[in-house]
């Protein structure tokens, strides 16, 4: 089952969606405002106006419009017009799109055929994806010989690793841990609806990833959606 679990994925990183899509959604997110639109507009859970995310973010409303259509060109932010019942001009209306674009579709739908097959055939599915993740996450680090790390070392390689998979990781240390936030999951959706495996996933990346660079560190946790759009894990 693990084997079946790890040829999947595999395919989910040999997959190529559109390249001009990619470029216009890396332009868009590479501003911090942009970014942080994205966040809110997942964490309300429903449309808001350009008020109201002028209040949110102290700028000026021609300024977030600005942002919020560069969002839209990327298929990362969907507007619709407010339904009105009483007299006056309807508003527009700004949302997040939850699996965002045409091309998205190969990756959420093979993702949701392999979390579905893996519940089907395995007793434990948390614990194949966990171990699956494991194996995955020693695959990640060289084998090149290298000295063993520090555990500074450790925690700065995994940071870096959240990084490249596309999550968007900011670390705060405190009474010998280093605790790591972890925003803009590439399976999020996903994750909320099948948390017990796309989170055991990457749970088990991680451990097998800390495991392979010494043990200098190890994780402690994996805690999936502290928050809307949050997860976090703890490193010691």
């Amino acid at each position: 089952m693990v084997d079946y679990f790890r040829q999947i994925w595999d395919k989910i990183g040999k997959m190529e969606p559109s390249v001009a899509l990619e470029q216009s959604r890396y332009r868009a997110l590479a501003d911090p405002t942009r970014r942080r639109i994205l966040r809110i507009l997942e964490d309300m859970g429903e449309p808001v106006t350009v008020d109201q995310l002028s209040s949110l973010l102290g700028l000026h409303s021609n300024t977030v419009r600005g942002h919020l259509e560069a969002l839209e060109r990327a298929a990362l932010v969907e507007r619709s017009v407010e339904k009105r019942r009483t007299p006056g001009r309807p508003r527009l209306l700004y949302s997040a799109v939850d699996d965002p674009g045409p091309d998205g579709g190969g990756y959420r739908m093979l993702a949701e055929m392999l979390t579905t097959s893996l519940k089907v055939a395995a007793d434990d599915p948390a614990g194949a994806a966990k171990e699956a993740g494991r194996e995955w996450g020693r695959r990640m680090v060289p084998s090149d010989g290298s000295p063993a790390l520090s555990r500074e070392q450790v925690i700065e390689r995994v940071t870096q690793m959240l990084a490249n998979l596309g999550f968007e990781p900011q670390r705060s240390d405190g009474s010998g841990e280093a605790v790591i936030d972890l925003r803009g999951c590439p399976f999020r959706d996903l994750a909320r609806s099948q948390p017990d495996v796309v989170c055991s996933l990457h749970h088990g990346l991680l451990e097998g990833a800390v495991e392979a660079m010494g043990g200098a560190a190890r994780v402690e946790s994996l805690q999936p959606f502290v928050a809307p759009s949050l997860c976090r894990t703890v490193v010691r």
